[in-house]
């Protein structure tokens, strides 16, 4: 189990960020209840990753119990490429031009990491950038060109996320960037690693050759994924839902039944499962939860996930702490039910050598 806190067995994932990576909120982060720190990769400097795994080891021993470290692996997803400035604005009813390669930019033309698959386009198809919050349709396209209209507008930065549902698939193989990070992390001695945008076990195989001693995480971000989920959760020692990506690579409404299907499926192999993403979306603002946020919480603590993982809410949010502490309080009431009414569910076991003491941590 990823949990080491007294009392509760479904682990609480934190990741740290500009408010929560000193050592006075850490420390009080693990106080709240943290079992594992998330460093993601793709951000902050590599000093600030030695100072943040430094601190949470002393933090650990002070306490008196395990807390571990997961490096999140940015991977292959794909991104827009620059813009003047680094940043631009997009206005309903725009021209945007996309390339599939590298090209000279202007604010309304720039390329993707990725090249799409022309026969895979539908009439009307979208790009989704962001995570959804700026919407292209495309009304002209060929293997080196799309161009789009704005839908939905607002600020673009160079570097975004982009999706076009259906037709991208994911490339195989680390990227150099991820194979150096890898190694930087394996040097720190973290104990997990994560890898965005994980499409089948032959990703575990090249992960786990790199770091042999850290147990590896894939996440579901992509259709390619969900197709290979039964041959991922037999490779992986867990999955995770990263539902922010997911939700724009599939319908949105497809994606409660997909976190379904890959906590089912790790739970039936004697894996962990990790759900992410907007479990308390509102309180990155907000003192409180919304009631949708804690229904959410506990029914997936109710389905079998052994972890969840919130993000910006710790890492840039303004109660980092009040948000581990409402996790706390919602999942063992959700766990207290599930003793009272249907028994303790299976959870990820023990079954692999790989779950074993790693940098003095317990179990996992």
């Amino acid at each position: 189990m990823l949990s080491s806190f007294p009392g509760r067995r479904t682990a609480i994932i934190a990741t740290l960020g500009p408010v929560s990576e000193t050592r006075s909120c850490l420390d009080r982060l693990v106080q709240a209840g943290v079992d594992v720190i998330r460093l993601s990769m793709s951000n902050g400097s590599r000093e600030q990753h030695e100072a943040s795994v430094r601190n949470v080891r002393e933090i650990a021993a002070n306490v008196g119990r395990p807390v571990l470290v997961l490096a999140d692996l940015q991977a292959r997803k794909n991104r827009l490429g620059a813009l003047p400035d680094g940043r631009a604005e997009w206005a309903p009813g725009e021209v945007v031009v996309l390339s599939s390669k590298p090209t000279d930019v202007t604010s309304h033309r720039t390329w993707t990491t990725y090249p799409w698959l022309p026969d895979r386009l539908l009439p009307g198809a979208e790009v989704l950038i962001d995570d959804g919050a700026i919407v292209l349709t495309i009304t002209d396209a060929s293997a080196t060109e799309l161009h789009c209209v704005v839908v939905q507008g607002g600020s673009v930065t160079a570097g975004r996320g982009v999706s076009i549902p259906g037709a991208t698939t994911v490339p195989p193989g680390l990227t150099d960037r991820d194979a150096d990070d890898l190694l930087f992390a394996r040097a720190l001695g973290v104990d997990l690693v994560a890898l965005s945008f994980a499409c089948s076990a032959a990703d575990y195989h090249e992960v786990h050759s790199l770091a042999p001693d850290q147990l590896v995480i894939g996440k579901v971000e992509h259709p390619d994924a969900l197709a290979s989920l039964p041959a991922m959760a037999e490779a992986f020692d867990g999955l995770m839902v990263a539902r922010g990506d997911l939700a724009v690579e599939i319908p949105f409404e497809n994606v409660p039944m997909a976190q379904k299907q890959i906590v089912a499926e790790c739970v039936s192999k004697g894996k962990s499962s990790i759900v992410a993403t907007q479990l308390l979306h509102s309180m990155r603002q907000s003192a409180l939860p919304t009631r949708a946020e804690v229904s959410d919480i506990a029914n997936a603590v109710l389905d079998g996930a052994s972890a969840l993982m919130v993000t910006g809410e710790t890492g840039f949010g303004l109660h980092p702490v009040r948000v581990v502490e409402v996790l706390h309080r919602v999942i063992v009431r959700a766990e207290r039910y599930q003793d009272e009414t249907t028994g303790t569910p299976v959870r990820a076991t023990e079954t692999s050598p790989r779950y074993r003491q790693t940098n003095g941590a317990a179990d996992v």
